[in-house]
């Protein structure tokens, strides 16, 4: 007797985990980024006391970076995030065990922490994730619970010039050839092609936000295509992305991301990972009180 087999659809933290696998650079951090976060982290870390890390959101890699320094320096790791089940699924992406690091779920414009309580704070494009008009408010947090000898150190990306001469037709042309020559994977191929959509977004909507939902059009017509490689690569892109096509984020030229940081925190230095396309606008600030 043939026993009909039913589809057993993933759970939340293991839909988040599927997507979170299928990323590549600039929406993780690279190798190269780690390294620089590495970096900064130990012109922090010197001695042999005890140091608190804020990890705000989930980011795996910034969490295995803490975890590894903290074989060998006394560190204390904290994550803060709103989602249980976010930070669920990307605890599967550790390369080190989690078991160090205390787990809260809280708010990024309120946080549960005592003034000066922390030695660093980390994150990654935690900008972008929070209303401009929040941005402030934010970054105020951040200063509050920073010890005064305390640094800020965070991945922020910003608009990029470049991408008014991006058209969907000629990013999905550009990548059709490079997926042909084996020159990239078809899922590196759906990751670049979301950062030249994502950004050529901003200067075609007319209200300086990135949403992919004014492209939706360009997107539809070239799944249509009778270049059976670009009509694949257009229709697994909207399968793929569909669920943030209609999301939309305020960006800031680059002068802003600096003027804002400059409100709170002192630049002293700011790196960009070589390792992966369009690094060039997600350069990683060094910032101190």
């Amino acid at each position: 007797m043939n026993k009909k087999r039913t589809k057993v659809e993933p759970r939340g933290w293991e839909k988040i985990a599927q997507a979170w696998q299928k990323m590549t650079s600039p929406a993780r951090p690279s190798l190269g980024d780690v390294q620089i976060y590495g970096k900064f982290i130990q012109q922090i870390i010197k001695s042999n006391r005890h140091y608190r890390v804020l990890v705000l959101g989930s980011t795996p890699e910034l969490r295995s970076l803490v975890l590894r320094l903290g074989l060998l320096k006394k560190i204390d790791l904290y994550l803060l995030d709103l989602n249980s089940t976010m930070i669920y699924a990307m605890s599967a992406f550790l390369e080190i065990d989690k078991a160090k690091e205390r787990q809260i779920i809280g708010d990024w414009l309120n946080t549960p922490f005592k003034d000066q309580y922390f030695d660093i704070v980390l994150g990654d494009e935690i900008l972008i994730n929070v209303a401009e008009k929040d941005r402030d408010r934010l970054l105020q947090q951040i200063y509050r619970i920073l010890k005064f000898d305390g640094a800020f150190i965070t991945r922020a990306s910003h608009v990029n010039p470049r991408a008014r001469k991006f058209t969907v037709a000629k990013s999905i042309n550009k990548y059709s050839k490079l997926y042909l020559q084996h020159k990239l994977t078809l899922n590196q191929v759906l990751n670049y092609l979301f950062e030249e959509v994502f950004e050529l977004s901003y200067f075609r909507n007319g209200q300086k936000f990135l949403c992919m939902d004014v492209l939706l059009k360009d997107l539809r017509h070239q799944a249509k295509s009778y270049n059976a490689v670009k009509a694949m690569i257009a229709r697994l892109f909207i399968k793929e992305y569909r669920a943030l096509l209609h999301q939309h984020w305020s960006w800031e030229s680059y002068g802003q991301q600096i003027k804002r940081f400059r409100k709170y925190f002192k630049i002293k230095k700011i790196e960009t990972a070589k390792d992966y396309l369009y690094a060039y606008v997600l350069p990683i600030y060094f910032l101190k009180k």
